[in-house]
């Protein structure tokens, strides 16, 4: 009796085994989340506060400061070249985003948006230590 209990349990273990099936980790990430535009990178979104980073693609140090609708303040220190400061939360609405180097050649320079929940911001250097335009990603 005990033998054909562990017959009957290894029987229907195999058969759980086998009625099983494998789905691509691509499919599902495909049709379960949604895309940030302007990237391939797929991130949900679920009210979340704006956010925003600088990137140093230049040949000084800059401080980032971020100045949110409410009067809040985020401050950056230290950018060095090559780097990019972490991604910063802040409050929705009008944003006021303050770059100023360590060069007494580079002027302080201030980019003012309109920035929504489920928003991201990425301020970015180049190599003439000039700012391009923002790159505004917007999650769904």
């Amino acid at each position: 009796m005990n033998n054909l209990l562990k017959f009957v349990a290894c029987l229907c273990l195999f058969f759980l085994a086998t009625s099983c099936s494998l789905e691509s980790l691509e499919d599902e990430n495909t049709n379960n989340s949604t895309k940030i535009s302007n990237t391939t990178t797929s991130v949900f979104c679920d009210n979340q506060d704006p956010q925003s980073r600088l990137v140093n693609n230049g040949t000084i140090t800059y401080t980032f400061t971020i100045i949110d609708t409410d009067q809040n303040v985020i401050e950056v220190l230290n950018v060095a070249p090559g780097t990019s400061s972490t991604w910063s939360s802040f409050n929705e609405g009008q944003t006021i985003f303050s770059i100023d180097g360590t060069d007494n050649n580079i002027k302080d320079s201030k980019i003012v948006l309109e920035m929504a929940t489920c928003t991201k911001v990425e301020i970015v250097i180049n190599s003439l230590n000039q700012i391009n335009e923002p790159i505004i990603l917007a999650l769904d």
